[in-house]
């Protein structure tokens, strides 16, 4: 058998299996790219005909370039599985695959990556990326003697740019407008664009890692009106929420009722927040960092100490309870318990749990506090694209709910009525949360913020999911639920006027407002504090709104 395959087995020279490679993954794995060029270059026909002509000619000459022996089959399947991967999820999710996209799929853990790699996405990489591989790994590739090769390959690649160069010289002002109005356009270009990023992101991972931690806030201290033995403890809870999206809450105008529970606790909503990202490995660092979103960066993040190291060189308690994919390193000074490791059968199951089981830990938590807190709870709230595996069967209120993370056997309505589900979960844990804190009045003096790492896309312009680039990122992936709870007991120790928090409750707020606000409610005084970020700032006693 294996002697009849090595007869049968096709003869190619290096340059012409390139060439067929490059049409391929232009052609056929670039479906999102062409969709978009068709739309932004409606009426241009001539101008998207070049611009094919342009791209075949840069794909070729870029695949021309791995065009030597040893080199050319390892790169062109290379190639090939990055596009295939690259191609599922854009086609499918509307994601663009840029650094932080890639950050957040490191990161990522097994039972969150179970619900992306399903069979029919094996079934795709097989089909369009496993036999073709398969058919460069069998093709006898015909190479010259080195310096012919050279000559031939310089002879390919010379002409292919200067094809690219005069395609987009001769319809310049189309491209250059089309490119303006439409940003994301060429973040599609696939594999460019994925394999660029992946590149990115390893150098700048590479560089990371000789970053030392500075420290920040060491001055902190609880600067207090009241001497400590004359108040209650001070507790406040951040609940750091999930994929929830502003446009979905009750609270923010939603016809539906998807926040029943807290609409009836004595709550302050802020309808216009926004995100610092757009994915997890971005916002929940971001949102704890002393950076706002203008100067944040992975690296800063990562070189300097953060909210809860201020809390704590102030005296205070910290603790990190998670039920996500984990802290990305903000709790790394403090106490912190990973409950999606736990295997309480009551909430857990395929190494994921609901949040009840955060809220179950709290009694017992609070009841042994003795002085001022602040514990953390990582929801997995609405974390997609499992949305029906985010509540339990007592929160199945709005059908019929989408049942599975394979979005094409569902309709737009049972997919969102599947993430509505998931946020009226989430209202319930808030007020629980909330239960639980007014339950020890008596002797804490409690708060909850509730700030949603960032929001989610469920099908506006084809798009899913998260992570779309910042500065092209639709407003459902920005656009963010905040809620604040506090205790009137809280808010006569520290002279919260709520009226006046309500009253400015619309004005633009964003992650750039906890780590402030926090250290605000908490009355810790560092030099690192900015009190024009801190919301509780002008709605205390004795200063005007």
């Amino acid at each position: 058998m294996s002697k009849t395959l090595l007869k049968l087995r096709p003869r190619m020279r290096s340059e012409w299996l390139s060439i067929l490679t490059a049409a391929y993954l232009l052609f056929f794995m670039n479906w999102t790219f062409w969709s978009k060029s068709s739309l932004y270059l409606e009426g241009h026909g001539a101008a998207l005909a070049v611009l094919a002509l342009g791209l075949l000619a840069a794909f070729t000459a870029l695949l021309v370039t791995f065009s030597a022996k040893y080199l050319i089959k390892p790169a062109l399947i290379l190639f090939i599985l990055s596009a295939v991967a690259s191609a599922w999820f854009m086609d499918r999710f509307g994601v663009i695959i840029d650094t932080e996209m890639i950050r957040n799929a490191i990161e990522t853990n097994q039972a969150e990556a179970g619900h992306l790699v399903t069979g029919a996405f094996i079934l795709h990489l097989v089909l369009f990326g496993l036999l073709p591989s398969l058919f460069i790994a069998w093709v006898e590739v015909v190479h010259r003697p080195i310096l012919r090769k050279l000559a031939v390959n310089l002879m390919i690649i010379l002409p292919c740019l200067l094809v690219f160069a005069l395609a987009g010289f001769s319809n310049s002002g189309t491209f250059i407008f089309s490119i303006r109005q439409h940003r994301d356009w060429f973040h599609t270009l696939n594999p460019v664009f994925p394999v660029a990023s992946a590149a990115s992101f390893l150098v700048k991972q590479s560089s990371e890692q000789t970053i030392v931690l500075q420290p920040l806030g060491t001055d902190a201290k609880v600067v207090d009106a009241l001497p400590t033995v004359q108040r209650k403890p001070r507790v406040t809870v951040i609940v750091v929420g999930e994929t929830a999206r502003a446009k979905n809450f009750q609270l923010g105008g939603y016809a539906r009722a998807t926040n029943p529970e807290l609409a009836k606790q004595d709550i302050v909503y802020f309808p216009n927040t926004s995100s610092c990202g757009t994915a997890t490995a971005v916002s929940v660092p971001c949102m704890f960092s002393v950076y706002g979103r203008a100067d944040y960066s992975h690296a800063k993040a990562l070189a300097s100490e953060d909210l809860m190291d201020v809390l704590t060189h102030a005296g205070i308690k910290t603790e990190w309870w998670d039920n996500n994919t984990g802290d990305k390193s903000v709790a790394d000074r403090i106490k912190k318990i990973d409950f999606f490791r736990s295997n309480d059968p009551r909430y857990c199951s395929g190494g994921e749990c609901l949040d009840q089981i955060l809220v179950d830990g709290l009694d017992a938590w609070l009841d042994k506090i003795d002085g001022d807190a602040v514990l953390v709870l990582h929801q997995l709230g609405n974390h997609g694209p499992a949305y029906y595996l985010r509540y339990p069967e007592a929160f199945r209120t709005f059908g019929p709910d989408c049942r599975t993370v394979d979005f094409d056997s569902c309709t737009p309505e049972t997919i969102t009525n599947a993430y509505d589900n998931a946020l009226l979960y989430t209202d319930h844990i808030l007020s629980e949360v909330i239960n639980r804190l007014r339950d020890r009045e008596d002797r804490l003096d409690g708060a909850m913020f509730y700030m949603s790492d960032h929001g989610e896309s469920l099908g506006e312009n084809g798009l899913y999911l998260h992570g779309a680039p910042y500065m092209f990122a639709p407003e459902e992936q920005t656009h963010i639920p905040f809620v604040l709870w506090t205790a009137p007991g809280l808010d006569q120790s520290t002279g919260i006027d709520r009226a006046c928090l309500a009253t400015n409750a619309g004005e633009p707020h964003s992650h750039d407002n906890l780590f402030h606000s926090v250290l605000g409610l908490m009355q810790v005084k560092t030099e690192v504090y900015d009190p024009a970020l801190d919301i509780f700032a002008k709605c205390r006693s004795g200063v005007s709104s």
